[in-house]
């Protein structure tokens, strides 16, 4: 029988931080080391000597989550196609960062602070899917990714609300279309104007 291998420091670190990651996302800061221990399915001692103490584990796990890893399949034979699915991929993982940082507060934001320059890294990588439709963009490929990542995030954040306001369907809109109506079509949300009389009722009005 050919013996299981054994995981790398790195990669059991890995496999507890995310089996541990819902927990946190449920009980925030506050979580205890007994309770990160059940979720990882492994004794306290054993997170003990794979991370330290539990805030050592916590930024682990920020840091696990905050790492740029780009993700495959935008190559498509259509700009809108690019689009549709990089705004999905990219509000998706805002809201889950956005989850993150309020269930993590100063630890999250210590982290978010430290990887600044990986985040402003990300509209390059974004930009190159926009490189072969170069000739279909009113603006150049790194302003279309700086535009599609703001965006995104606005539709991945609350900003206050119970849900945000604009969905990714409504970005995706926005980016391909704008929101000026382009079409002869009435706004389905305005009044109906009331019929006046007809033209030959007034002109014999004024006869």
């Amino acid at each position: 029988m050919t013996p299981i291998p054994r995981l790398s420091n790195d990669a059991r670190r890995a496999q507890i931080v995310e089996a541990v990651t819902p927990a946190v996302l449920e009980h925030g800061a506050a979580i205890t080391s007994r309770q990160l221990a059940d979720a990882a399915g492994v004794a306290e001692g054993t997170l003990f000597k794979a991370f330290g103490d539990k805030e050592s584990l916590l930024t682990a796990l920020v840091e696990h989550h905050m790492t740029d890893e780009r993700t495959e399949g935008f190559e498509s034979d259509s700009l809108e196609a690019v689009v549709e699915t990089m705004v999905g991929v990219l509000v998706e993982r805002m809201r889950f960062m956005f989850q993150l940082v309020v269930a993590l507060g100063p630890i999250a934001q210590r982290v978010a602070g430290e990887r600044r320059a990986d985040f402003e890294q990300s509209k390059h990588w974004i930009a190159e899917h926009f490189e072969p439709y170069a000739g279909q963009l009113r603006v150049t490929p790194l302003v279309a990714a700086d535009l599609v990542r703001t965006l995104s995030w606005a539709a991945a954040a609350s900003w206050g609300e119970d849900a945000p306001v604009s969905s990714a369907d409504d970005i995706l809109q926005v980016l391909l279309h704008g929101i000026v109506r382009t079409d002869a079509e009435p706004d389905a949300s305005a009044p109906t104007p009331l019929a006046g009389p007809p033209a030959s009722v007034l002109e014999d009005q004024k006869a």
